[in-house]
């Protein structure tokens, strides 16, 4: 007796010595409890299924091992979630040796888990396990190797993925509890370790390091709050993401496919992540504030309040107004490169759907009118473009002739200064300001270099900026907007010229007609233009044709005698007196000589067109106009 308590007392020892975690009991001194961690070398897969009165069964919806798919649902509307759990709760050995151990009977052992997510027929097995041990050492020690054999079983995962469907079911009650160890043994073995700060290239502790949620990045905490509350501050949403310059590029070419999907890949951080690093409340709130403004103006569905000292945002469903940071939920499809809305259908919308309720003023408006709600029996109808105001209308005008839009995202840009290579803001594509065609990121200055592109030694072009430059031409789709805006500022000139020079039309004349609307079949804007002139240089030509056909005239009717006035004829019955030719002569009309010299004088001081032709007598019946 005293020689097998010796043994337990000896086997005792030599386990507490390998596994200093082994507690022994105060009142047994044979009594014993371990805990053996549980961290399966591949992430065991984790089913939570909700308590939904009619669900399918597990087994119908999980598809078989091996597939493609393996532990994804088979239904979208499957009730049940799916985690991959990399760390569980340790699992709880109780071992006692009774008296005639090892020789006459088997250690008794006792395996449990808290929160209890092992099932019980895997428990139950692996409590059978350590009697077919003792049998197979020959009655022996077998402490030792059944420790062993939990902890190769705890690594395989209790053989779980081999079960039916590869996963585990585990209560949606354990959830939480599960899900707050793995995150904890994780963050415990991360601190554990030593990393080099992708940032400022220092190694730092786990402690006092990051890693990021999606990629796996390390970076150090003071230069993550740095850069993040910088960006923040001035409002560059896009740059909220991982700091490593490599991720999420694509390795396999520079070409449009993989320049798209590299794009898409670009996911801005989830504001619990920046909770995590840690950053401030209300710095958070703040990005996430504007991340939501981003979304709303990029989404042409969005109505704005038509109050215009308010003009915020309607309610929206789909974007809601964000009070509280723990009300937030973002899933991991939210990146960068957004898919664009598609566009509102033609038709309007019904009746009980235009009711919009701004969320910064509480107004209540129609979406169609832009009038105050109206019920949905009232009818109205949508504003058009006729019906902008004049500032509106000048905004509008102004942006289109000041301003490049981007090729992808059509955003207005406007430079100021430097080359005609731009980079948007708003999307980052590289193009050129003159004809808007996409740059090559790697080279975008080639453009400017190819003598067949309308842009060839073009790139300083503008280095000043174009506003007050409209003589500059565009290769690009504000070509014909230049032609365009040069056509109706002629057009608005020769208008000014015409009013001054005829004056405003007497009472009872019809004003002019307006011109008929362009059609398809009108010339284009600049040779309309050419068209106008050639036509004022005709008329002028022939104005000046007719001048000259007066001023002639005019020079060969002084030359010839003063017409003399004719004689009164005498009657042979009743002679005349002696006096009488002389005054006949005195009774004469004068000569045309004044009307002449003042006409002359009026020629000299360019006042001819104030002149009265019938103050001359046109005596010879016509002046003689040559012929061009």
């Amino acid at each position: 007796m005293a020689n097998q308590e010796d043994e337990r007392e000896e086997e005792l020892s030599a386990i507490t010595a390998i596994f200093p975690e082994l507690v022994l009991d105060e009142k047994n001194p044979f009594k014993a409890t371990i805990d053996l961690p549980v961290a399966p070398a591949s992430p065991l897969t984790v089913v939570f299924p909700f308590p939904v009165d009619g669900a399918p069964p597990l087994s119908n919806l999980l598809t078989p091992p091996g597939s493609d798919n393996e532990g994804r649902k088979a239904s979208a509307a499957a009730p049940w979630e799916i985690r991959h759990l990399s760390y569980l709760p340790p699992l709880r050995l109780h071992i006692i040796l009774p008296a005639g151990y090892p020789a006459e009977k088997a250690p008794q052992v006792q395996l449990s888990t808290s929160p209890a997510w092992l099932p019980k027929d895997v428990t139950r097995n692996l409590e059978a396990e350590c009697a077919e041990l003792w049998e197979e050492y020959g009655h022996g020690q077998v402490v030792f190797a059944y420790i062993d054999y939990l902890q190769q079983a705890a690594e395989r995962g209790f053989d779980l993925a081999e079960r039916a469907g590869g996963m585990l079911e585990v209560a949606q009650d354990m959830k939480i509890a599960l899900l707050d160890f793995d995150i904890e043994a994780k963050r415990e073995k991360f601190e554990q370790e030593t990393f080099d700060c992708g940032v400022c290239l220092e190694p730092k502790k786990g402690s006092s390091c990051h890693r990021m949620v999606r990629c796996g990045h390390v970076f150090c905490v003071p230069c993550l709050q740095d850069f993040y509350n910088n960006a923040i501050t001035e409002g560059d949403v896009a740059s909220i993401k991982c700091l490593a310059p490599d991720c999420g590029k694509d390795r396999r070419g520079n070409t449009a496919q993989s320049t798209q999907r590299k794009k898409k890949r670009e996911r801005t951080l989830n504001p619990s992540e920046l909770l995590q690093i840690p950053l401030e409340r209300t710095a958070v709130q703040r990005y996430v504030e504007l991340k939501r403004k981003k979304k709303l103006e990029s989404d042409k569905t969005t109505v704005y309040c038509p109050r215009t000292w308010c003009q915020g945002p309607a309610r929206s469903k789909k974007y809601p107004k964000v009070t509280n940071l723990s009300q937030i939920v973002e899933s991991d499809s939210d990146s960068e490169t957004e898919t664009p809305p598609k566009n509102e259908p033609k038709d309007l919308p019904p009746s009980a759907d235009r009711l919009r309720i701004c969320e910064d003023c509480n107004y209540a408006f129609c979406r169609v009118c832009l009038s105050g709600w109206h019920g949905e029996f009232v009818r109205c109808w949508p504003r058009s473009n006729t019906e902008l105001t004049e500032e509106e209308k000048a905004s509008y005008d102004y942006i289109r002739l000041h301003t490049s839009p981007c090729p992808t995202c059509s955003s207005p840009c406007q430079k100021t200064m430097g080359c005609n290579h731009m980079n948007c803001f708003q999307c980052r594509t590289h193009f050129c300001y003159l004809c808007g065609a996409w740059l090559d990121a790697g080279n975008p200055y080639q453009h400017f270099n190819q003598p067949d592109k309308g842009c060839y030694m073009r790139l300083w072009e503008l280095e000043g900026g174009d506003e007050g430059n409209g003589e500059v031409h565009f290769d690009g789709a504000r070509g014909w907007e230049a032609a365009i805006a040069a056509a109706n500022e002629a057009d608005a000139a020769q208008g000014n010229q015409d009013q001054n020079r005829d004056g405003p039309a007497p009472p009872g004349v019809p004003p002019e007609a307006p011109r008929p609307p362009r059609t398809d079949d009108d010339p284009p804007p600049v040779v309309a233009l050419q068209q106008m002139q050639l036509d004022e240089a005709t008329e002028l030509e022939n104005d000046l044709w007719n001048d000259i056909r007066q001023r002639q005239a005019l020079d060969r009717r002084l030359q010839r005698p003063a017409p003399q006035p004719p004689q009164p004829r005498r009657r042979q019955r009743d002679p005349a007196p002696a006096a009488a030719p002389a005054a006949a002569n005195a009774a004469a009309p004068p000569e045309p000589r004044v009307g002449l010299q003042r006409f002359l004088q009026m020629v000299r001081n360019d006042e001819e067109d104030g002149w009265d032709s019938d103050e001359l007598e046109d005596v010879d019946g016509g002046w003689d106009i040559p012929e061009r």
